[in-house]
């Protein structure tokens, strides 16, 4: 029995292999490369440029620092809602962030606005200053005891601001309180 030649098969195949896999052309970036997307943000860097859908949103809870953040890659912020009503004055922010805690916060488009002693009201009722925090561990509702939120910046794309003070349950819900200091947010005027 005669044996057939596979040399030029296997070359050929290693050929194949070689040009579909290998990156000698320069084509395809490596994900390791530092180069490799522009658009690539790291989330550890306090000086990002936040454009488009991108935000951030961190407090210290208790004492536990919580750093939540959207980006295209890399998401823990869900964006429920940032809108400014500039007929009443009023923005709205409403985030879930890591671990289901909720925030939302109806406060002046510009300057400090402080809430003391919040107590919840309709949705229809427009104009109020208003603020609460949805714990995710207890799915219990916070209302603002003493809140202070200040608007660093405001453009037609971006809201920025710092807000810190103490949230409490209702004492029929258990009367849980959570101090918030100090809180930060960079949010598009966007949704998710």
């Amino acid at each position: 029995m005669e044996r057939a030649n596979t040399t030029p098969i296997l070359l050929f195949a290693g050929l194949l292999f070689f040009c579909a896999c290998g990156n000698s052309s320069g084509n395809k970036a490596d994900a390791s490369d530092a180069k490799a997307g522009s658009s690539t943000v790291k989330a550890t860097s306090p000086d990002i440029n936040l454009t488009g859908r991108n935000g951030r949103f961190s407090y210290t809870i208790n004492g536990e620092l919580v750093e939540t953040i959207n980006y295209v890659q890399h998401a823990n912020l869900f964006i429920n809602e940032v809108s400014n009503d500039a007929a009443n004055g009023m923005v709205k922010i409403a985030v879930t962030c890591s671990g289901n805690n909720v925030f939302d916060f109806s406060i002046a488009n510009s300057g400090t606005t402080t809430i003391d002693n919040h107590q919840p009201s309709p949705s229809a009722v427009t104009g109020k200053k208003e603020a609460s925090y949805m714990d995710g561990k207890t799915s219990r509702n916070l209302y603002a005891v003493s809140l202070t939120v200040t608007i660093t910046s405001m453009d037609n794309s971006r809201i920025s601001g710092t807000f810190s003070g103490t949230f409490k349950a209702d004492e029929s819900d258990g009367g849980a309180t959570a101090n918030i200091t100090p809180g930060s947010f960079d949010l598009p005027f966007l949704k998710n």
